[in-house]
């Protein structure tokens, strides 16, 4: 099995991970419903060159700079997700456009609120200490933990591919089910 390999059953999560990985719904709103105060906030958008694992999934040659966008989403001040978001810098003059400018606005309610995006399958994967993710996922992190929880989906809008992956931090646990 490859290293970079994202898995589509979710077989060995905790149990307090496994409801908000598994949910095909607006992680967006699901936090949002269990928070007083709901926030994201932008940790950076820049053209970077693709990870190996994301080149494949949006059917791009190695090496390819892309479009990145990081953000925290935090419920009553404290982190619970870091959101990773790549496309094709092409697609930005184009079905994704509004990516750029979401600013601190999250992404979910808009992937949710348009009825052409459509949503492949989730896919999970356990990040360790040396994943690239997971070291910008820990930054806002007291302690940094044995590996974090991730999924990842990519949407498309008129052909055009948007991977999002979403890193689930400790503080997602603390949020009432």
């Amino acid at each position: 099995m490859n290293k970079h390999d994202w898995h589509t059953l979710l077989s060995n999560a905790e149990a307090g991970y496994a409801p908000w990985l598994r949910d095909h719904g607006s992680l967006t709103l699901r936090i949002q419903q269990r928070c007083a105060a709901f926030s994201v906030r932008n940790a950076g958008n820049c053209l970077a060159t693709a990870a190996y694992d994301e080149t494949a999934l949006l059917g791009l040659p190695l090496r390819k700079k892309i479009y990145t966008r990081e953000v925290f989403l935090y419920a009553d001040s404290m982190p619970v997700v870091f959101a990773h978001s790549v496309v094709a810098p092409k697609h930005l003059r184009g079905a994704w456009r509004v990516l750029q400018n979401l600013g601190n606005k999250p992404l979910g309610a808009l992937l949710f609120s348009h009825p052409l995006v459509e949503r492949m399958p989730l896919r999970y994967k356990a990040l360790k200490p040396q994943h690239a993710l997971y070291q910008r996922a820990v930054k806002v992190l007291d302690a940094a933990p044995e590996y974090l929880w991730a999924r990842r989906s990519l949407f498309t809008l008129h052909g055009a591919p948007l991977l999002v992956t979403e890193v689930f931090l400790p503080g997602i646990l603390k949020l009432q089910e």
